[in-house]
């Protein structure tokens, strides 16, 4: 395909297995993190120094992201996919138990990142009149996690995100949809629910098939809509709703 794409948290996870998938499928890949941590494991991963490349960026900042974006830019001229995947959730706690500090690192690590790299490629995929933006939620987008309050509404804002981003730029032949995994065996899983649940759960490179996939429009999903992906299947397919 050769197609310039953005992945965020993309050196664990299901990040890293996203970014496999779309160098598997012969695209360059642009995989960004937040610190350098796990960069030997996932270039251990992906053998490939022509096709994918890491960048450190603090996403939670926007001038960081407005330089990156800026330097991206200028070094391959156009960018067709944007998969936002760069996510947090710590802890078990209930609303009323919920400290605010802890509630506002959710909506900044998985609704502002999302927003903010969207907002600095946008204008990029408008000027080439096309793009792909996936915005990779949960099942928790759908219907909220007891005890995961603060997870479950930035990731229900990411839906909100998508919808506005498919609305206003329909008419720059630009796509953005919704991903909602359920359960999916990665340490973040692991660390709230523990290893035997996760381990129990979808593996990441069957999500990030399914991903790739959408975004190459072999799996159809209407712009602004969302797709669910649960017990290793698709489950559910939703248009965008009206305005």
């Amino acid at each position: 395909m050769n197609k310039i794409v953005i992945v965020t948290g993309a050196s664990s996870g299901l990040g890293l297995s996203l970014a496999k998938k779309f160098v598997e499928a012969k695209n360059i890949v642009i995989g960004i993190s937040k610190t350098k941590k796990n960069w030997p494991n996932a270039v251990k991963t992906i053998n490939d120094k022509e096709r994918f490349s890491l960048f450190q960026c603090d996403l939670t900042s926007e001038p960081k992201v407005k330089t990156l974006i800026g330097k991206l830019k200028k070094k391959y001229k156009h960018i067709e996919v944007l998969v936002n995947n760069a996510g947090y959730a710590k802890g078990l706690v209930s609303v009323e138990k919920t400290v605010l500090a802890e509630f506002q690192k959710n909506i900044e690590n998985n609704l502002q990142t999302a927003f903010l790299v969207s907002k600095y490629v946008i204008p990029i995929m408008r000027k080439q009149k096309e793009g792909v933006i996936l915005n990779i939620a949960s099942m928790a987008a759908k219907r909220a996690v007891p005890n995961l309050f603060s997870y479950s509404a930035s990731k229900f804002g990411m839906a909100a995100l998508s919808q506005c981003i498919a609305k206003e730029n329909a008419d720059a032949n630009i796509k953005c949809v919704t991903i909602c995994p359920g359960g999916v065996n990665t340490k973040m899983r692991a660390s709230l629910f523990g290893k035997a649940d996760a381990q129990k759960q979808q593996s990441p490179d069957f999500v990030a098939g399914l991903v790739y996939q959408v975004s190459a429009d072999k799996i159809d999903v209407e712009s602004g809509g969302d797709i669910v992906i649960r017990h290793n299947e698709i489950t559910e397919i939703n248009p965008c709703p009206a305005a």
